[in-house]
């Protein structure tokens, strides 16, 4: 009956060793998503932190420019944009995952009712630049639509040398 009971008692021990193991290994895989979900949220905050600032700086630089110096506006935003956008956003970024647009409008009302037009920006001192990118996770698997939507961005200026067109 002894040897029975230690028998019995050395056969639980290895049954716990291997619950113990198996509750181990489900808890590491638990940890180890969520360590990838925390840093593929905190690269996609930071990769919206430096969309925002590309977007404004870029912007800024092609509405303060003459459209006849260096080719129009549309061409001096992505310049500004690729170019010169600093080392981190050509590290974060491929030319085939943003989309520029820009838009031109006469008056503010066409811009609300219809957000501009493409084509010739003379005689339309508003313009709407706007930058669309397509995230790509790199961590963890995120929806498409969720991560694509939120790093869209516009912004709307009176371009430096059409403004005496917008105030009449």
């Amino acid at each position: 009956m002894a040897k029975q009971q230690g028998k019995w008692r050395s056969g639980s021990l290895s049954c716990q060793r291997g619950a113990v193991t198996v509750e181990f290994a489900f808890t590491v895989m638990i940890f180890l998503m969520l360590v990838l979900f925390v840093a593929e949220m905190s690269r996609l905050a930071y990769v919206s932190s430096v969309i925002d600032l590309a977007v404004s700086e870029a912007a800024k630089e092609a509405k303060n420019s003459s459209a006849g110096q260096n080719g129009d506006y549309c061409r001096r935003f992505e310049k500004r944009l690729f170019e010169q956008g600093g080392s981190l956003w050509a590290f974060l970024t491929r030319k085939d995952a943003v989309t520029l647009h820009i838009a031109y409008a006469a008056s503010l009302d066409d811009m609300i009712k219809h957000g501009g037009s493409t084509g010739d920006y003379r005689s339309r001192p508003l313009a709407r630049y706007q930058l669309q990118y397509r995230y790509h996770p790199m961590f963890f698997l995120l929806p498409d639509i969720w991560a694509n939507n939120f790093l869209n961005r516009e912004v709307i200026f009176v371009q430096e040398f059409e403004r005496s067109k917008f105030i009449h």
